[in-house]
């Protein structure tokens, strides 16, 4: 299973983009996603400026899933794995 997190928004505007296999993943972060897709995630986005949003892409056997997470549902553990490329 391969998991593509891409983070926008936020102060800067600038795009941050994080892929691993699963087999890459750390306990906590494998058990924040497993989490995540078994929860539904609400749609719509917290209040407040310049607040960050999550696109999660897992593929997997052929098939893609996608989520997209706003920051007050995402967690912690996977939202440090997206890194703003220079």
């Amino acid at each position: 299973m391969r998991i593509r997190i891409e983070r926008r928004g936020g102060l800067a505007g600038r795009p941050a983009v994080g892929e691993r296999d699963e087999s890459e993943l750390t306990a906590e972060e494998r058990s924040a996603l497993h989490e995540l897709l078994r929860t539904p995630v609400p749609s719509a986005p917290a209040a407040g400026a310049d607040r960050f949003h999550y696109r999660i892409v897992i593929e997997d056997q052929g098939r893609t899933r996608e989520l997209d997470v706003p920051e007050d549902a995402m967690p912690h553990a996977l939202a440090d794995i997206p890194k703003i490329t220079l």
